[in-house]
């Protein structure tokens, strides 16, 4: 009976889906007709022609896979640095001091001025990797930190009176408290990631980059080759979320009995 109401769960969910981005398709079609300007509002017919006439170019798919790799090695890097950080500033109130004022800074500046800072300091390709560690480290460093803060502290006592080692303290007591926080910080800091890279490509355009080609729609006023490109990072951002989130929860399945 579980097994059957969770495929009706989950088919249900798919037509909710469905029905929700026909709604949103047939609005879009409603307004380019009234408006029937294609440099205001493209047809969808427009976008997917463009879209369809991009996707046979070898520097469409090269753009593509450049600009996931740089937001990756950004979101990642600040994945690794964040976590560290959050371990020190519990465990030093200097450290703590030291490090609270540049996260605070980081948080009220907009990400455009440190997108013109960085492109003084850096080469263009560099600078999308830059940004995203940039903007995703705050949210990275915040939850990870609330995360550890939340452990109990009778458990690790409890752990240290029966002789736990590090790692069955970590695995069975840490990493359990720690789940929920990083998992928040993982979802919201991919998208983070994600937004604030491509901008970062929009204003520094690295060659072979979503970025450039974005910034050439809108030079050119090609406006089907811009909602095409827009279709494209929007896709590409749910489909990165969901596959690393997978990877992740089977890891943890894996290996901890942990789900992400």
């Amino acid at each position: 009976m579980k097994i059957f109401t969770t495929r009706d769960s989950k088919i249900n969910k798919f037509l909710r889906t469905v029905l929700v981005l026909t709604v949103y398709f047939l609005i879009w079609a409603l307004l380019a007709g009234m408006v029937d300007e294609e440099i205001l509002i493209p047809k969808p017919a427009s976008v997917f022609k463009s879209l369809l006439a991009l996707s046979r170019t070898v520097l469409f798919w090269r753009s593509i896979l450049l600009s996931i790799g740089r937001i990756l090695i950004g979101f990642f890097l600040a994945l690794v640095v964040g976590t560290i950080f959050a371990i020190l500033t519990v465990k030093s109130k200097l450290v703590m001091d030291l490090f609270y004022p540049l996260i605070s800074s980081v948080k009220a500046t907009p990400v455009a001025s440190f997108i013109i800072l960085a492109l003084f300091w850096l080469t263009t390709g560099r600078v999308p990797i830059f940004i995203c560690f940039l903007m995703v480290l705050p949210t990275v460093w915040t939850n990870i930190r609330e995360g550890i803060l939340n452990v109990d502290e009778d458990l690790v006592e409890m752990s240290r009176i029966y002789n736990f080692t590090p790692y069955a303290r970590f695995r069975y007591i840490y990493v359990p408290t720690i789940i929920p926080f990083f998992r928040a910080a993982f979802a919201s800091g991919l998208g983070m990631a994600w937004k604030a890279g491509v901008a970062a490509e929009v204003i520094g355009r690295p060659d072979l980059s979503i970025g450039k080609e974005l910034y050439n729609a809108k030079i050119y006023l090609d406006m089907p080759k811009m909602f095409a490109w827009t279709f494209v990072v929007i896709l590409i951002s749910i489909i990165l979320e969901k596959l690393l989130i997978f990877l992740m929860n089977h890891i943890g399945r894996r290996y901890g009995g942990y789900e992400v």
